[in-house]
Parts: structure tokens; sequence; C-alpha cells
């Protein structure tokens, strides 16, 4: 399990990028790596995310089931997704990939939002950097940091055990707070949070049918850039890591709000 940097620094809400932002800059960072691939995969991410967003504000926060009605939508993208590379031949520009699965995605949905949906997708210019012949490195290509811990075992037993050392660092908690140790109580606290939230990322990939686990990396990414608040607004002091839960929660889109907010007081009821 991995710790969400500890450096602090002021929590100012005008500071904070949304996360479509945070992914086209991952994704601009990844291009100027010459990481293709990522950078192509950050930026469908985002896509993906904004899509999200405007579904969940026109209606699909009244359905009774969310995540099932955001799993049809995503079969019919993907059938989209399927037809569209069928017809592909030659070679096509690192922006073309993306800009042509954008279009996909919008044709699945009624022409009179097509334009609304243009509107609000985030820029692409960060791929024209991208050259059109360029080929990940090898090494870099292999990496996936979540298959990589999988290694022999299941997607479900490495949920369990993440949810177990999750367990495990709320009851030493338990223990430092009583002897007044507060301030490793709170970091234990902290490493619980962390290893629910990692937990519910490879879950949720997995319902999603995402058996390479990219959408963890990329959202572990961004969870790696967060800082929790040093103090209280009022100046009262308190845990820096006081805020950690809210900023993890904040980094999934609207209709996993609540069932990520379920693990995580799942987690302190099992403690």
């Amino acid at each position: 399990m991995t710790t969400v940097t500890e450096h602090h620094r002021t929590n100012d809400a005008a500071e904070r990028l949304s996360v479509p932002a945070q992914l086209v800059r991952l994704a601009s960072r990844y291009a100027a790596e010459g990481d293709v691939r990522r950078s192509q995969l950050a930026s469908w991410t985002a896509d993906v995310y904004v899509l999200e967003e405007l579904l969940w504000e026109h209606g699909l926060a009244e359905v009774p089931d969310p995540v099932a009605q955001l799993a049809d939508v995503g079969e019919s993208v993907a059938r989209a997704l399927e037809a569209l590379a069928a017809g592909v031949s030659g070679e096509v520009l690192p922006r073309a990939v993306v800009e042509e699965a954008r279009r996909a995605m919008i044709l699945t949905f009624d022409e009179s939002v097509h334009e609304m949906l243009r509107e609000q997708l985030p820029s692409l210019d960060h791929l024209d950097a991208c050259e059109p012949d360029a080929v990940t490195d090898p090494e870099r290509a292999r990496e996936a940091p979540v298959r990589e811990r999988l290694g022999d075992l299941t997607v479900g037993e490495l949920v369990s055990e993440l949810r177990q050392v999750a367990t495990d660092c709320l009851h030493v908690g338990e223990v430092m707070d009583v002897e007044g140790e507060l301030t490793a109580a709170d970091r234990m606290s902290h490493q619980a949070d962390v290893a629910t939230f990692e937990a519910y990322l490879i879950a949720a990939a997995a319902h999603a049918g995402d058996a390479q686990m990219a959408s963890v990396d990329l959202r572990w990414e961004l969870a790696r850039g967060l800082r929790p608040t040093e103090v209280a607004s009022d100046g009262a002091g308190r845990s820096p890591f006081a805020t950690l839960r809210r900023e993890l929660i904040a980094l999934v889109g609207s209709a996993e709000m609540e069932s990520l907010w379920r693990a995580f007081e799942s987690a302190d009821a099992g403690a």
C-alpha cells in the first residue's frame, strides 16, 4: 500500500483543479514524456468523467441504480468504439485516435445533445506534441502497478487484503489514540483510508471490465497529488489528514461517491 503524500499546504478550493483538468494535466505530462498510450488514456478518461457528470446533472441522479445505468451507457460506447476500430486502416495520429473515440461516444446519444457534449469536452492540444510514430518505451509500457501487485492473487484476494490492512490500521490507531499518540493515530487513520480507497478502485475497475486496471493506475496517480489540510479554516488545530477522505471521494464521479463513502463507513464499522 502506498501512502498519499504527506506534505501540507493550505486547502484553498480556488487552487484545486477539477478532475477532468487534473487528468488533462496528467495527459500533458505523459505527452511531454513521450508516453503516447498513457497520454491518450488520461485524455479519454477525462472525456468519460465529463460525460458521466453531464449524465448525472441531466437525470442520472434520479434513477434507482446510477452505476448500472452508467454500465449500460458504457456498453453502448464500447460497441461504438469496436465498430470504429473495425473501420480504421493505416496510420492514425495520436490526437485523431481520441477524437474518433469522442465521435463514437457522442454518436451514441441523441443528436440534440451532440453540440453540448462537444462544448464540454476538454482540449486535446497536448496530443499534438506526440510524434505520430512514437512508441512507448517497452519497459514503461509494461508498467502497470496494480497488475504487478496482483501477481498470483485474484482481484478479490487483493481487495480483501487491502480491506484487512485498513482494519488493522484502524485498530492500531485506536490503541495509539488511547495512549495519547494522536499524530501517530491520525497517521494510521490516513493509512486506513488510503487502503480502503485503493480497494474500492480495484473492485470498481473489475466490475467495469477494466482487466488491465488502467483506470486504477490513473486515479491513483491523481490521489498521489493530494495534500491533506494542515489546519481548520477557523484556525483551530486538527489532524493534517482530516480532509483526506473528503478529497479522495472528490476524485470519483458523482455516481460513485455514495459507494465510496459506504466503503469508508464499512471500514470504520469493521474496526
